[in-house]
């Protein structure tokens, strides 16, 4: 439904792009004019129309995770208008800086948003000079330039959108975008229409004049800055870009709260009200925060977007005679619910867990070999002997959170008894790990890990005490908590046993100490 209403909601617009705000003289009496009519829409990817709710990821959703950031530099060639402006080795690096203090502004405005952003820079041949023509001619450029870079499309906002895309999967990020710098050394830092930034909701680029107008190059990164958060949802709050105050905007659908245009009752310093005194002062209202996604609801300390759930399906067991049960696990992180954009979640599942009766919470591992993922296939064989068993499944996401777990009940024979299995807990004498254990007498192997995955693990033949140097992850300075091992057992027909959970005493206080060695 939600698919549907913001398919509704943007295929009403033409595929020239559309303004959305249009500006009157500033009322206010900042130090230099804020961006005239600098917030536009752009018509959805064709993709849109044809995907399913669960294949839905737009470029730049929420201000979240991992965002990569193409910054292109359009180079004119001549071959159509005289080349006017030509980027030069200092130039160059000046923008890349004023884009990276912007992006690095935004890392340390969101904290709770865990931002990392992978910026791209990239030079790129145009038959135009960008900086002649105004928004109404910039697919002649920007198709032009993206062409170069290797995307083709019905029209420039699809090329746009293939670039965002491809970006995206390139870097391994959450989110993409592209800022077009265009170059306005030898102009005035204007366009042919008079703008010197905008950008599109939510993507999938922004424009700006290398001078930024009236900011000139000292407050580039204030100009970018603003923009950047036009492509992640915040809207203008200037008296002339005549934004009410109940104009919603972002996945979260929030309004615009501290917007100057009809004295919404805040008064707040912010980055979409005013530009250099917000930038220096590090200023965004809670209103264009909630439009970025950056909103706690719940007081968690989790912003919403990233306070996710995943949900887990058993899709299928397999059981023969005198064989373990083999099960299927299918595990996806559902997104927070938005009103009107396609629900995302960032969050990659961090585990997938099953218990059988009152056991420890196993570690089940994905097909893949890696948690890294919002969806995950799992495989597990379940280390069940002769007997009936309740068995329960269930998801953790990256930031803890769990699934509602699903139960499923399994009847194993032809495997024998269990074996009975005893631990002690394990202790730290002289630097050496010292385990006890008990088990019957022709098991095979005791294995040994500090992670739960048993990765680097010891396989140990049995025997009912165990000696191992100490592990480089327990050799910390000071043991605040206390730590554990897992172990299991392999028994004489080289099955594994269940894991087990085996606290390690330590003697309070302790210090290990790891020798100095000098090379």
């Amino acid at each position: 439904m939600r698919t549907k209403l913001l398919l509704s909601l943007l295929l009403c617009l033409s595929i020239t792009p559309v303004a959305l705000i249009h500006a009157a003289p500033p009322v206010t009496t900042p130090e230099f004019a804020p961006p005239p009519n600098d917030v536009l829409i752009a018509p959805p990817p064709a993709t849109l129309a044809f995907a399913t709710d669960e294949d839905i990821r737009l470029p730049s959703q929420y201000l979240a995770g991992r965002v990569a950031v193409r910054l292109v530099l359009p180079e004119s060639n001549g071959l159509i208008d005289p080349s006017d402006e030509d980027w030069t080795p200092d130039q160059i690096e000046q923008v890349v800086s004023e884009t990276q203090a912007a992006l690095d502004w935004w890392r340390d405005r969101l904290p709770a948003a865990r931002l990392a952003f992978d910026l791209v820079v990239q030079t790129a041949p145009t038959n135009y000079e960008p900086i002649r023509y105004g928004i109404a001619q910039e697919g002649l450029w920007i198709g032009d330039v993206l062409r170069a870079l290797g995307y083709a499309g019905g029209n420039y906002i699809e090329q746009a959108y293939s670039a965002a895309f491809d970006l995206r999967d390139q870097r391994g990020a959450d989110w993409a975008t592209t800022i077009f710098i265009v170059n306005s050394a030898r102009d005035d830092g204007y366009f042919a229409d008079g703008r010197f930034a905008y950008a599109y909701l939510n993507g999938p680029f922004s424009v700006i004049t290398s001078d930024g107008g009236p900011y000139t190059t000292r407050w580039l990164r204030a100009v970018i800055a603003h923009e950047f958060a036009h492509l992640f949802g915040a809207l203008d709050q200037y008296s002339s870009a005549s934004v009410s105050c109940a104009q919603r905007s972002g996945y979260l659908f929030a309004p615009t709260t501290n917007s100057m245009f009809n004295n919404c009752g805040t008064d707040e310093p912010s980055i979409m009200r005013e530009l250099i005194n917000s930038f220096t002062i590090g200023a965004v209202d809670a209103s264009a925060q909630a439009q970025l996604g950056y909103r706690d609801s719940d007081g968690d300390g989790i912003i919403d977007v990233l306070d996710t759930t995943p949900t887990t399906t058993l899709t299928a067991t397999g059981q023969t005679l005198s064989h373990r049960p083999v099960v299927e696990l299918m595990v996806r992180d559902l997104g927070y619910p938005s009103p009107v954009q396609p629900d995302v979640s960032i969050n990659p599942i961090r585990s997938v867990e099953y218990r059988v009766g009152d056991s420890d919470w196993q570690l089940a591992l994905p097909v893949d070999g890696t948690f890294d993922q919002t969806r995950e296939i799992v495989h597990v064989e379940l280390p069940l002997y002769d007997g009936e068993y309740v068995v329960e499944f269930r998801a953790v996401n990256l930031v803890g959170n769990v699934s509602d777990p699903i139960t499923q009940t399994f009847t194993v024979s032809g495997l024998g008894v269990a074996p009975a299995y005893r631990l002690e807990p394990a202790s730290i004498e002289n630097q050496t790990l010292v385990i006890h254990v008990q088990a019957p007498p022709e098991t095979q192997l005791v294995e040994v890990s500090t992670r739960r995955d048993f990765a680097n693990s010891w396989r140990l033949p049995y025997r009912s005490t165990l000696a191992l140097p100490l592990p480089n992850e327990l050799a910390l300075t000071t043991f605040t908590t206390a730590p554990v091992l897992y172990v299991r057992f392999i028994d004489a027909a080289g099955l594994p046993s269940l894991v087990y959970s085996l606290p390690i005493n330590v003697p309070e206080p302790v210090t290990v100490l790891i020798p100095l060695i000098l090379r």
